[in-house]
């Protein structure tokens, strides 16, 4: 007789949770925090200032770890789709239903982070293209394409065709002043940030999270989508789902290398290179997570992580609203000048800016308040 009862519930990926938490770390202060302890340790002043590096972004062209945390949080935003989105779309809520909740989600994201700006009551300073605008762009563009796209063959081709027709439209598309090469200031995208919408711009005479940046990241954010699904399709957590994030990681990286030849890796343009290398590097660390941590089961590796993860978003728009810093030197200032070592006091006061959004986060999940957009 065929078992009529209803399948298990599946369990919540705990290995998303830690990675978007790793993620947030380096915002909230683990960059510093983990500079600092190099130093400390007394390794070789090269390493440290090798570390330091890559804890910053590049002028313009070429890569750096820190320039891997935004592009990160778009695709982990993806790659939840398939769990909050299609799971309900697959219990029979009516796509319209689910369009609606995307596009309210992406409209609050892009409104908590005009409010930065919004509450100076200066409309010189206002600024629309924040990172919470590409955040949202991009769930609006991804989640959108997840939704209504049912074959990933046809994900795959909108994926190509439109990193392509971005290429195309950079180097070839005519503007007013376009000149020969892609520089910082003369770009279709810098253009565009300068004339299609009149805000404060980050850079003076561009936004690196401006126009149509929001076309490569809604992009992203699909193949987070796709992925999440194959993830999904797996009943419980297997060996061979986390292989397959490895090759994919590495056949994106391959492509990134080839594409950047053409069109090199430029952050600020979300350029197809920048893309596809991006995401290479976060299917990387989502087979490293979700193979430690699901399949192999050791959770207790990514527990640090689990609490930020938990309640990114609040913590990244707490940091405009709340003097942590205050809060650190209030706290810590005291206690690391108590060592003559300006290593050791860094180290001190990064570790307690941390630990106190840490201890608020940790609070926050023990008492499971977890606000979610």
């Amino acid at each position: 007789m065929a078992d009529s009862s209803p399948a298990p519930p599946k369990k919540r990926l705990l290995s998303l949770d830690a990675l978007r938490g790793f993620d947030m770390f380096w915002i909230i202060g683990g960059s510093g925090m983990v500079v600092a302890l190099v130093d400390v340790l007394g390794l070789p002043d090269s390493w440290v200032k090798a570390l330091a590096i890559q804890m910053t972004h590049v002028e313009w062209d070429g890569f750096r770890f820190y320039d891997l945390i935004f592009p990160l949080f778009v695709f982990i935003s993806g790659v939840t789709v398939p769990y909050s989105i299609l799971s309900q779309k697959a219990k029979g809520v009516p796509v319209k239903q689910l369009q609606i909740t995307i596009i309210k989600r992406s409209a609050i994201l892009v409104l908590i982070g005009l409010s930065y700006s919004f509450f100076k009551f200066e409309t010189g300073a206002l600024r629309l293209y924040t990172v919470l605008w590409m955040i949202g762009m991009s769930y609006l563009i991804g989640a959108s394409l997840t939704l209504h796209v049912e074959s990933w063959h046809h994900r795959l081709i909108i994926f190509f065709s439109v990193l392509i027709l971005y290429h195309l439209a950079i180097f070839y598309l005519p503007y007013p002043g376009k000149a020969e090469a892609i520089t910082p200031d003369n770009n279709l995208a810098a253009w565009l940030d300068r004339n299609l919408i009149t805000t404060n711009l980050y850079r003076v005479v561009y936004d690196p999270e401006g126009t149509i940046r929001v076309l490569t990241g809604g992009m992203l954010g699909m193949l987070g989508g796709l992925f999440g699904q194959r993830i999904k399709s797996f009943k419980t957590p297997e060996l061979q789902c986390g292989l397959e994030l490895l090759v994919a990681g590495l056949a994106s990286l391959l492509l990134g290398w080839i594409w950047s030849l053409s069109f090199p890796i430029i952050k600020d343009l979300w350029s197809p290179s920048f893309i596809l290398w991006s995401a290479g590097w976060s299917l990387l660390l989502l087979s490293l997570f979700y193979t430690v941590i699901d399949v192999w089961g050791l959770k207790k590796v990514g527990w640090i992580f689990v609490p930020i993860g938990m309640n990114a978003i609040t913590i990244y728009a707490a940091q405009w609203y709340f003097p942590f810093n205050a809060s650190r030197d209030f706290f810590f200032k005291g206690f690391s000048n108590l060592f003559s070592n300006p290593a050791t006091q860094q180290l001190v006061l990064w570790t307690g800016l941390v630990l106190i959004q840490w201890l608020i986060l940790y609070w926050l999940y023990r008492k499971k308040i977890f606000i979610r957009i």
